[in-house]
Parts: C-alpha cells; sequence; structure tokens
C-alpha cells in the first residue's frame, strides 16, 4: 500500500521539485518504507512506498524503457502471477512485484487495458511517446483518486486531498452542495468531494488526461444483471470456491499478515478459510466498554481456529483527542463514529502485522443490513397481501408486546438467548415494514435514500442550506423492475465507497497498514451481485447464500447470534466532559468558524432539540471546519 501523486504541465515538471515533495510529505504515513521521484519534460511522478511485496525490487515510479512509460501505484493486483502467464506477459516483466505488470499490460493493450486489471488500486502511468496521463481507480474504490487542476494549469493528482492542497497551487473552495448532502447522510458522496475545485475519480473509472488540458473520464466496468437462471445448489457450489480463491490470493504477502475478527459472519468466515492457508494467523477484535461487545463472539472463532488472538478494550482511550486525531486524517466530514475504533484496532493491529484481511462488503454484497434490505422485502410483500396493512400492523404489535413480555421473563429467569432475541427483531422488522407499506415505494431508490438521512428537510433549512441539488448520484446502475436488487446497488456504488472504503482506508493507511478486502475481489463481488435477490435474503434470513456456504464453520454462537455491527457508544460519547466542552465552544460560540457555512440560530435549535446523530454530525462539521482550509463563495 502507498502513496502517489504527480504533477503534470508542459515543458516545467522538472520546476515543481518542492511542490513534489511537500505533497509526499504530507501522506508520508501511507508509505513509511521507502519514496521516490521522477521527472519527465511534462509529468513529475512521486510515490511514498509501504513494501509488501518484491520488498527488494518493488521501488516506484517504475520505469518501461521499451516504451517510455513510468507508472506510480497504490494497491495490489491479485492474481497478478496467473495474469502474467495468462496475458503471456512472461518477457516483459523482470521483477516478482505486481506494479510491473500494470507495465506491461499498458504496454500490450494501451487504454484497454483495464478489463485485464483485479484487486484494489488506484495508479497513474505516463505515456512519454503519446505525452498523456492514464488514470484509474478499482471497481469497488476500495484505494482513493484525488484530482485538480493548479492556478497555472498544472493537472495535480493524488492519493489524498490533503497532498494536492500542499502544493500551494489550489485555493479549495467549500461546496455547500455537498455539504448539505454530508448533513443528510454523514459523508460524502464517493463521485465528489466537500470542495468545488477538487474531483474524485469515481470507482470503475479511468481517466486520460493529455497536454491539451482535456480530462477524458470514462466507465470501464458495470455492475453485471442478475443471474435468473442460476440455482441454489450451484449457486452455493461457485460462491464457495470463488470464496475460497479469493482469500488464498489475498493471503500473498512477502510480510507478517493478519485479520480483523468481529462477532459477526463476514470475518469469520475470512478467518475461517485464511486459516485453512494460513495456520497461526493473527486476529485482531475489539471491545466496547459501554457500547455493543461482541469480542466474546470473536474469541470463540479465535479458539476454534487456534488463532493468535489479540482483543483491544475501548477504556484505552480519550475520545476527545481521538477527535481530533481523526480530523487531520479525513480531509472531509465523515461523521462515522466507528472511525475511532476502526483507527484503534488498525493501531493494534500494526504493533504485529502490516498486512490485515477484513469483512468489509459482506453486508453489501450478500444483504447483510437486517434494518434496511430485509424490511423493504416485507414491506413490498405486505403491498401485494390480501391482509388489510392496518390489520397487519394491530396483529404485528400484538405480537411484538407479547415478544418483549416473554424477553424479560427469560431474563428473569436467566433463560434469554440470541434465538430470542432473533425472533424479536425480526417481528420489529416487520412491524416497521408494516407502517413502509402504507406509502409510496414505487421508486425505492427514493424513498430509501430519504428514509436514511440524518437530518431532515425542517432541520436542513434551519441550517440555511436549502435547497441542494443531489443529481450527481450515480444513476446508471440500477435495474429495471428489480427493486430489492437495487437497493443493495445503491449501498455499493455510494455508501460503500463513500464511507466503508473511506473509513478503512485512512484508519489503516494512518498506521502503514495495508488492508484486504477478499469479498471484493473482482470475480467474486461480480457474482455475489449477479445473484438473485432472495439468494442474498430470503424470507428472515439475512446472507443466505453465505449461511449456506460456509454455516459449519462458525461457532454456534455467531451463528445464531444477531450482529450488530461496529458500533461505538457514540451516546456516551457525546455526555464525556470534554466533548461537551468541544460541543460549547464550537457550536455555542456564535464567532465559530462553522457559522461561515450554517446559521448559528438554526444550529442551536437542532442542538436544544435533537440528540444522537444530528449533534454529532454538526459537532465533526465544526471540528473540520475549524482545521482544514476553505473558501467559501
Amino acid at each position: 500500500m502507498c502513496g502517489i501523486s504527480g504533477i503534470v504541465i508542459k515543458e516545467r515538471a522538472r520546476q515543481y521539485k518542492n511542490e513534489l515533495y511537500n505533497m509526499r510529505e504530507s501522506i508520508r504515513y501511507r508509505g513509511p518504507d521507502e519514496e521516490g521521484e521522477y521527472y519527465f519534460d511534462n509529468c513529475a511522478l512521486g510515490h511514498v512506498r509501504l513494501s509488501i511485496i518484491d520488498i527488494k525490487n518493488g521501488q516506484q515510479p517504475m520505469l518501461n524503457n521499451r516504451n517510455k512509460t513510468a507508472v506510480v501505484f497504490n494497491g495490489e493486483i491479485y492474481g497478478y502471477r496467473d495474469i502474467i502467464i495468462k496475458e503471456d506477459l512472461t518477457n516483459r516483466v523482470s521483477t516478482s512485484c505486481d506494479t510491473e505488470v500494470l507495465l506491461a499490460l499498458y504496454e500490450k493493450y494501451g487504454t484497454d487495458m483495464m478489463k485485464k486489471v483485479p484487486g484494489m488500486f488506484a495508479f497513474a502511468i505516463w505515456d512519454d511517446l503519446n505525452q498523456r496521463l492514464f488514470c484509474a481507480r478499482d471497481r469497488f474504490g476500495e484505494k482513493p483518486f484525488y484530482y485538480a487542476f493548479g492556478r497555472n494549469g498544472e493537472f495535480i493528482f493524488a492519493s489524498e486531498i490533503k497532498a494536492i492542497l500542499a502544493t500551494g497551487l489550489v485555493e479549495p473552495v467549500l461546496d455547500k452542495n455537498v455539504l448539505g448532502s454530508y448533513l443528510k447522510r454523514s459523508y460524502v458522496y464517493p463521485t465528489k468531494t466537500i470542495y468545488k475545485n477538487v474531483f474524485a475519480l469515481p470507482p470503475a473509472h479511468q481517466l486520460i488526461f493529455d497536454l491539451e488540458g482535456e480530462a477524458n473520464i470514462s466507465r470501464y466496468w458495470d455492475l453485471p444483471q442478475t443471474n435468473k437462471l442460476i440455482t441454489e445448489e450451484e449457486a452455493v457450489e461457485e460462491f464457495t470456491r470463488l470464496f475460497h480463491k479469493a482469500v488464498r490470493n489475498q493471503l500473498v504477502a512477502d510480510v507478517p499478515l493478519g485479520a480483523f475478527l468481529s462477532g459477526g459472519l463476514d470475518s469469520g468466515t475470512v478467518v475461517s478459510v485464511a486459516s485453512e492457508y494460513k495456520p497461526n494467523l493473527t486476529t485482531i477484535s475489539f471491545a466496547f466498554e459501554n457500547g455493543v461487545d461482541e469480542s466474546k463472539y470473536a474469541e470463540g472463532m479465535a479458539k476454534k481456529y487456534g488463532t493468535n488472538h489479540i482483543t483491544l478494550h475501548s477504556g484505552d482511550y480519550n475520545i476527545a483527542d481521538l477527535l481530533n486525531k481523526m480530523n487531520v486524517l479525513f480531509d472531509e466530514p465523515l461523521a462515522d463514529p466507528a472511525t475511532v475504533p476502526a483507527y484503534l484496532i488498525s493501531k493494534a493491529a500494526r504493533d504485529n502485522v502490516k498486512v490485515v484481511l477484513t469483512g468489509d462488503a459482506g453486508d453489501e454484497l450478500l444483504g447483510g443490513y437486517s434494518y434496511a434490505y430485509r424490511t423493504m422485502a416485507y414491506a413490498l410483500k405486505y403491498q401485494q397481501s390480501a391482509i388489510p396493512l392496518g390489520l397487519r400492523e394491530f396483529l404485528l404489535h400484538v405480537i411484538e408486546h407479547f415478544d418483549y413480555r416473554s424477553m424479560k421473563a427469560l431474563e428473569k429467569k436467566g433463560r434469554y438467548d440470541s434465538l430470542t432475541d432473533i425472533r424479536r427483531r425480526d417481528n420489529s422488522l416487520k412491524h416497521n415494514a408494516a407502517k413502509n407499506a402504507k406509502l409510496d415505494l414505487s421508486d425505492i431508490i427514493d424513498f430509501y435514500r430519504n428514509s436514511n438521512r440524518i437530518m431532515d428537510e425542517d432541520m436542513l433549512g434551519k441550517l440555511g442550506i436549502l435547497p441542494f441539488d443531489e443529481s450527481y448520484f450515480i444513476s446508471d446502475q440500477y435495474l429495471t423492475g428489480n427493486q430489492l436488487d437495487n437497493l443493495l446497488r445503491y449501498d455499493i456504488v455510494g455508501y460503500l465507497p463513500g464511507n466503508g472504503f473511506l473509513k478503512t482506508d485512512r484508519t489503516t493507511m494512518a498506521v502503514s497498514l495495508e488492508s484486504r478486502t477478499p469479498f471484493c475481489d473482482y470475480e467474486l463481488a461480480d457474482f455475489c451481485i449477479s445473484l438473485p435477490f432472495e439468494y442474498k435474503v430470503k424470507g428472515n434470513i439475512d446472507k443466505y447464500i453465505l449461511r449456506k456456504a460456509f454455516s459449519d464453520k462458525w461457532t454456534d454462537e455467531i451463528k445464531h447470534n444477531v450482529k450488530n455491527g461496529f458500533s461505538p457508544p457514540m451516546g456516551e460519547w457525546l455526555k464525556d466532559r470534554e466533548i461537551v466542552a468541544m460541543t460549547g465552544d464550537l457550536l455555542r460560540n456564535p464567532n465559530g468558524k462553522v457559522f461561515s457555512v450554517i446559521d448559528y440560530n438554526g444550529t442551536q435549535q437542532i442542538l436544544d432539540g435533537a440528540e444522537g446523530w444530528p449533534k454529532w454530525e454538526l459537532l465533526i462539521l465544526a471540528l473540520w471546519i475549524e482545521t482544514h482550509k476553505c473558501y467559501v463563495e
């Protein structure tokens, strides 16, 4: 894993040594092992390296003297040795490094190479013969790529926004349109940045920049269509094969490797399969002191597979200090409180390993968010049912009431178990679904977007940032007439790269740790997306195909546990003495910088009337505005 940077400017690239140095310095934590730079007449390339594969020969920028090209690359090309053989590249490579495979593929296929490139990546290839820069980002947005245009016409790119700003060539202008979207959903959508004049290359896109100043951006991969012909037996068999292949490919490393292990199915499955190929795997989990603590489930899986397990306890940190740390790591506001434990577990992991496997993306690919996907599936079913919605809602309310009383009785007798909790939660989902079924679900994506918002139009109006436009949301990856699968697609192209992978990339890279995501192996993810919805969510069973394929690999505790997600005690954090003081300083003072972009009086109304997410979101925004350079038009 690494940090990339570069500047393209006609005939003057060699004059930008100071700017390129500043770019590398700003993201040195992404690659503390080595650094490099190379200058063509019209392009300057910079790189900081976290050496993982072929430590001796993987220095960057890497050159191909045959066709006058050079590459800077952040990521991993899984199965690259197979690519060398399959694409007949043996005579084009001289190292054991996946970076050189990119140069060889470009030499053979030019800009048509992307269909041949698996893995997670962001890279830039300067083609000195054709005088153009060719850039690409991986299919799901695991690795970041940003670019901007400098005051003198420079084309500037980097792994993080802070590296672009470190050049001093770009004065960032706040995009209030995107700010409104952040306050609605707690993260910046991945096709945009918080700035009007700094841009994100979207996942699954490539960019070609020539010296005439044109940046041509195009999509090189689309989410697949649904395979309606595959049988359940065939699906389970192929899913099992591809999952093993994905994990096996991602275990390739010349440095110590481990895995994050929570109390859920996804990371548990990754660890169970990884342990078949790598005995004595190191695993790491996180135990919340005042929030959801599933470390006992992780420890059970660790014992089953004989891993070297480490449990990090949440009492060992100062939340105010860590929020300030997150503010430095993230160049844009991100209100996901899980950034804190994600950073802490990454830091603990880095003391023992240099690479970790994660269970990220399993929920989005396999329908794991029950409160969202199953609820909507029930709601659509209820709309087509002969049972009147009012009667169904009444019956569900009665069942929910008796379940609650039953749960309390079992708790008193010490007989309450996870199966009881599963039934109770399922009834709660059905109750919410019955309410949703009364509403217009004809445009399920629009309904889903608005029902999952943090701030509604009333709050946003009080803050003075309405109206705003979200037409930049990706809309070309949905299926005609397949509403439920489109919910997953919405999260795969939006939430996953905008929140999930952003969080993982920044918190792991901050401590010079490489994270790998077997679920997003190209072949496996492509297959999962193509499966019919009922193979992902079937009745009251989420992640159906994962359960069919790997349930025998789990402990009974994980098999029957209701997964709560990475759930920090945000409510408790907001009561912390230092956080209360921070909130007062940043959000109660009318002279606070944040009130250059949102209304002071409206903010006070929200703070006085709301708890939890809205208050947390405003605090993160205020903290970000206070310390990041930005101009408001």
